[in-house]
């Protein structure tokens, strides 16, 4: 039998409800009626019926429960127990993070659904990124917000320690091909319409990024933490980006069935631990 089954029915008879638990589930109201529907066929029982605007468990559906709880808890607790964690987290953050133990940092996918299927389907244990969460079954927590900035070369023929406007759109980029909400990062960040840039480099990492701008009179963008950290190393002047854009505002998002597991605690809290100082006081109080 499949388990997703009883997973489902689970949580259709802990609310008395199609809606809820589809809601819990980050599943539609029609696949959960199925799922309810083809364990009913495997089993030959009625396990739910009307009752007023609502639904009730039969006795059926009491006594699957009473024997199918306990197991599913000991199974789950098994594939909790995993001695490391798979994180997803965005390229720029993941220096300040590796030397977390008990984690294993995976840099997330260039695509928004990607990231979400992941968690949903519990292939990976917390994501660190930009994107927010509608969907029940997931909890999002801020970490904290950071600046998007600009870099160039030192010693660049046309750009010296300061980056107008006119200069910004007349030199060509480096851009990440990273998408989220189907947009850009500098798209993503605005709340007005932007000129486009010049883009003539589409990467999907920001170090190789820093690494094209430091040799080429390209413009490369990162958040301002991972620029202040590398820009000395590879010779790049920071510059505020010439427009107006929201903070970079960074999030822990992570599937519910975790919020009071130990080891993913201890994990969550680490992490926080490890922002670094200069960006303390944006850190979610």
């Amino acid at each position: 039998m499949d388990l997703n089954l009883l997973t489902t029915f689970l949580a259709v008879y802990k609310h008395r409800s199609i809606t809820v638990a589809s809601e819990e589930l980050d599943l539609t109201q029609p696949a959960v009626s199925a799922a309810i529907k083809r364990l009913e066929a495997v089993l030959g029982k009625v396990l739910f019926v009307r009752e007023g605007r609502g639904i009730a468990p039969t006795g059926a559906a009491v006594s699957l429960a009473h024997k199918i709880e306990d197991p599913l808890d000991v199974i789950n607790s098994i594939a909790d127990s995993n001695d490391e964690l798979n994180v997803y987290c965005t390229e720029s953050l993941i220096t300040f993070f590796t030397h977390i133990q008990g984690v294993n940092f995976i840099e997330a996918p260039l695509g928004e659904d990607q990231l979400f299927d992941a968690l949903i389907a519990q292939k990976v244990d917390l994501t660190i990124d930009v994107i927010s969460n509608k969907r029940n079954a997931l909890i999002e927590e801020v970490l904290f917000e950071d600046e998007a900035v600009c870099l160039t070369r030192q010693n660049h023929p046309r750009i010296g320690d300061s980056l107008s406007y006119e200069q910004y759109f007349a030199e060509k980029h480096i851009a990440l091909k990273v998408r989220r909400s189907q947009m850009n990062t500098i798209d993503f960040l605005s709340d007005k319409p932007t000129p486009p840039r010049k883009v003539s480099i589409e990467t999907s990492s920001i170090s190789s990024m820093l690494m094209l701008a430091s040799t080429t009179d390209y413009i490369a963008s990162s958040t301002r933490s991972l620029a202040e950290l590398l820009a000395p190393k590879l010779g790049l002047n920071i510059h505020p980006i010439p427009l107006e854009l929201r903070p970079i505002t960074f999030r822990m998002l992570y599937h519910r069935r975790y919020a009071n597991d130990s080891q993913h605690s201890q994990i969550r809290e680490a992490i926080k631990t490890a922002i670094p100082n200069s960006l303390s006081h944006y850190k979610d109080t």
